[in-house]
C-alpha cells in the first residue's frame, strides 16, 4: 500500500509543477500583451500631438477601467455574481503633460483634439504644462 502511494506523489507532484508553470506563464503573457498594447496606444499618441504646431514635447499616460462604461450601478452588484469573465477594459481618463502646455491656447487646442480623437468627456482628460529643465533653480 506504500509503495502504490509514493509512486502516486512521483507522477502528482511532476504534473502538479507543470500545470503552476504552465499557468504562469500563461498569465504573465496575458499581462505583458496588454501592458504592450497600452504602451503602443500611448505612443502613437504622443507621437501624433507632438506634430501639433507650438505643442513640443508631449508624454501621456492612460487610467484603465475593468467594467463596462455603460453598466449602472444596480448592474454591478449582480454582474460581479453572475458573470464569469472579468470585463474589458477601457480608457476612463487620460493625462497628458505637454511643452506647450503652459500656452492657454495651446491647451484648449490639445484638450479638443484629444477629447474627439479618444471619444472622451473633457472633464476626464487633464493637461498640464511639462516642466523645462533650464526652469529649475
Amino acid at each position: 500500500m506504500e509503495n502504490k502511494w509514493k509512486k502516486q506523489k512521483l507522477i502528482f507532484i511532476p504534473i502538479a509543477v507543470l500545470v503552476f508553470i504552465a499557468y504562469i506563464s500563461v498569465t504573465w503573457n496575458e499581462s505583458n500583451e496588454e501592458q504592450y498594447q497600452s504602451s503602443t496606444e500611448e505612443s502613437r499618441l504622443e507621437q501624433v500631438l507632438g506634430q501639433i504646431q507650438g505643442v513640443g514635447q508631449v508624454k501621456v499616460y492612460f487610467h484603465y477601467e475593468n467594467q463596462n462604461p455603460n453598466e449602472d450601478d444596480s448592474d454591478n452588484l449582480l454582474n460581479g455574481y453572475l458573470s464569469s469573465s472579468e470585463g474589458s477594459k477601457y480608457v476612463s481618463g487620460l493625462l497628458v503633460v505637454s511643452e506647450g502646455a503652459s500656452n492657454p491656447a495651446i491647451k484648449k487646442q490639445l484638450l479638443e483634439t484629444i477629447s474627439r480623437v479618444m471619444q472622451m468627456p473633457t472633464h476626464r482628460i487633464m493637461i498640464v504644462p511639462m516642466e523645462n529643465k533650464g526652469d529649475e533653480q
